[in-house]
């Protein structure tokens, strides 16, 4: 099998120190992949230490220069039109790597239709305790940052590059994924892969940045729609293949951003951990009912979670078998209709 080629992005802005310790990072964990710095308006100190590090590299390294910084997305939209490899890294340059971080990505990489694939930045989102336990070595999601991400370059050939219209950040990466889930690719995080990285720097008024943020979000909403999110209770009768079927279909809505917290009881849950779908996505959370006083332990997690979860939505895993205690729920085809939705937007 070929190794897939590896173009690693890093578009600087000032911080020498950092991105010093960044750029040494990625030379001691990597020895085939080009570096494409991206020089964003920086001052002379920083320009230098660019010009130094990049020098005995030769060919290893594309040094690209901006005369002024024209904003972080712009400047690496700018690396990715370069990038000619099967598969491009982009990282913050405040970061750092260790260990086989990039054969990690690479190993899930693999995976039919992945698109993009994301290292577990340690200084920014806990990894949730439910997925430690569980010890996931891959896992879809939706959460992905600018601090580092492997991208495909047949899905970028796709579906093209990061909106420059948006924030730059959250509803800009938000965008991207899903636009990448419109298309069928799917985005991965990889736990054991690991980037600590500091936070991205800001600019412009705090003003500016929220009303940037604000029409960000009219315009993703506009455009995908907000995600919701939803307890699924499944009663004890509940036959395995049917949960199984319902589940594939949970796992493709969690695709488009929408998050789950199912209700199993004893047996549902154990079967459904022996099959790996503990691991499934960081949108669907599987919930272990107590052996004795289910229903109680059920009320007491569906209020749990709509004290914590504005608009929650309690669906029935089985049409027609009701949640008990509860009026109001939705039928499970409502999660299908959500898909349809989605499909034809």
């Amino acid at each position: 099998m070929t190794t897939p080629t590896v173009d690693i992005i890093i578009p600087v802005w000032n911080q020498p120190f950092e991105t010093r310790a960044c750029l040494v990072s990625i030379l001691n964990t990597t020895d085939s992949a080009r570096l494409i710095i991206i020089n964003n308006g920086c001052n002379r100190d920083t320009e230098l230490l660019l010009e130094e590090f990049c020098e005995p590299l030769g060919n290893r390294v594309l040094y690209m220069t901006m005369e002024r910084n024209i904003g972080f997305v712009p400047a690496l939209n700018r690396g990715l039109a370069r990038s000619d490899a099967d598969w491009s890294m982009v990282i913050r340059s405040n970061g750092t790597v260790d260990g086989s971080w990039l054969h990690q990505l690479l190993n899930v990489a693999a995976n039919e239709r992945a698109g993009i694939v994301s290292p577990f930045c340690t200084t920014e989102t806990p990894l949730p305790k439910r997925l430690t336990k569980a010890c996931c070595s891959q896992l879809e999601t939706c959460q992905i940052s600018f601090a580092g991400m492997l991208l495909s370059r047949a899905m970028r050939d796709e579906i093209g590059y990061f909106d420059e219209e948006l924030d730059g950040s959250a509803w800009c990466l938000r965008d991207y994924q899903q636009r990448a889930a419109a298309h069928s690719y799917r985005t991965f995080l990889v736990p054991m892969a690991l980037l600590h990285s500091g936070p991205p720097l800001v600019f412009g008024s705090e003003e500016r940045r929220r009303e940037r943020e604000r029409l960000s979000q009219l315009a993703f909403l506009e455009r995908w729609g907000a995600p919701q999110q939803f307890a699924v209770y499944f009663p004890q009768q509940t036959e395995a293949e049917h949960l199984e079927r319902a589940l594939s279909v949970i796992l493709t809505a969690a695709r488009r951003g929408h998050c789950f917290t199912l209700l199993l009881h004893h047996r549902q849950y154990r079967q459904a951990s022996d099959q790996g779908y503990r691991c499934l996505h960081t949108g669907i959370e599987l919930v272990s009912l107590a052996r004795f006083g289910t229903g109680r332990d059920l009320r007491k997690w569906l209020q749990r979670l709509s004290a914590e979860i504005p608009h929650l939505s309690i669906v029935k895993g089985v049409d027609g078998i009701p949640v008990p205690g509860y009026d109001g729920t939705l039928p499970f085809s409502a999660i299908d209709d959500l898909i349809r939705e989605a499909a034809h937007a």
